[in-house]
């Protein structure tokens, strides 16, 4: 694949509608040199437990997505990195509605990638998290289905 520009990257990821999430989450900024990518979130009340905040289980999903796809855009689509290990501290109640999300490579070897990420609600960190994932190749069909542009 030729060398694309990371607001290509960002609008590929934006506009492409075989590459779904569960979240609903964009991609507002990008840096493939310095691997890291910033998500805006826009966090649905179905996703709160009966206390009315954010169920923790889907914010260290959003925010392991967050991390993967820093890699992931930094590959341009070539890698991806499963994950091995993650650790996520709750630092607070996480709520219904916009949140950022900024993942960070912090080093990626031959085998391993080290991934930071954390969860921004109204200025404050609510989440932060760590994961060790292990670089495996994105299956071609996903690869021919995440870069074609439409």
């Amino acid at each position: 694949m030729n060398k694309i520009s990371d607001q290509e990257i960002l609008e590929l990821y934006n506009k492409n509608e075989s590459f779904t999430s569960l979240y609903d989450m964009k991609c507002i900024a990008l840096n493939t040199e310095e691997g890291t990518a910033e998500f805006l979130f826009d966090i649905d009340k179905k996703f709160c437990n009966p206390t009315g905040d954010v169920q923790g289980g889907l914010l260290s999903g959003m925010i392991d997505d967050t991390m993967a796809l820093a890699f992931i855009m930094k590959t341009h689509f070539t890698k991806r990195p499963p994950t091995i290990e993650m650790k996520t501290n709750f630092l607070y109640p996480t709520r219904p509605g916009k949140a950022n999300g900024y993942g960070k490579i912090v080093k990626a070897g031959k085998n391993l990638v080290f991934l930071e990420g954390k969860l921004v609600q109204n200025g404050k960190t609510v989440v932060t998290a760590s994961s060790t994932g292990v670089i495996v190749d994105m299956p071609g069909a996903r690869t021919n289905q995440l870069t074609a542009k439409k």
